[in-house]
């Protein structure tokens, strides 16, 4: 009873970092700057989750020396056929010692913290060794096992792709890719360790 009990509220706790994570995603227009994109892929791919996160973890330990990684994500949204040109990143991290969350915007090398709060529940944090398998690269897995035929379907369509612990017990590193055109919804799984296709 007590394990399904904590169970029950670590997944709440989830519930609340992904809730928080997605209002600030849809609320914050996505950048228009200029970037870089591969050729022949949409999308632009730089800076990378990597080169974010270390952005980021100056910022995150300064406001808490344990500060860990809970989730990162970045979205693009393609209206009328024209994609964003830069790639902006939401990083959240967790403080064990105080309980406490916050998001950090990284924008063209820049870091800015948006929110932080006191979670209601403990939240699982990756295992930042075994992250192996950076954006770019979950981006191609996922371009090449459906994602380019999603987008070629549809002219206006979201892509949100998430960086997050496999499960509340397992905190190994899974990209999730959700594509998203009307009511069309494509969701996929990457292992962020060896970036494998996750049923």
């Amino acid at each position: 009873m007590r394990g399904s009990r904590g169970r029950g509220a670590v997944l709440l706790g989830l519930a609340f970092i992904g809730a928080l994570g997605l209002a600030i995603l849809i609320l914050w227009p996505s950048p228009g700057s200029s970037g870089g994109h591969q050729p022949g892929f949409p999308l632009p791919l730089e800076p990378t989750a990597w080169q974010a996160y270390r952005v980021a973890q100056e910022a995150a330990r300064a406001w808490q020396p344990d500060a860990l990684l809970s989730s990162l994500s970045a979205q693009w949204q393609r209206t009328r056929g024209v994609w964003p040109t830069q790639t902006l990143w939401m990083i959240h991290v967790y403080s064990p010692s105080s309980g406490r969350l916050a998001v950090f915007r990284v924008e063209l090398g820049r870091t800015r913290m948006l929110q932080e709060a006191l979670s209601p529940y403990p939240l699982p944090t990756l295992a930042e060794d075994q992250w192996k398998v950076d954006s770019p690269q979950a981006l191609e897995v996922w371009w090449g096992n459906g994602g380019s035929d999603f987008l070629a379907r549809h002219s206006d369509i979201g892509v949100v792709l998430q960086l997050k612990p496999t499960s509340p017990t397992d905190n190994r590193p899974e990209w999730v890719i959700t594509a998203i055109a009307g009511r069309q919804i494509q969701v996929m799984a990457i292992s962020g360790v060896d970036g494998q296709r996750l049923p």
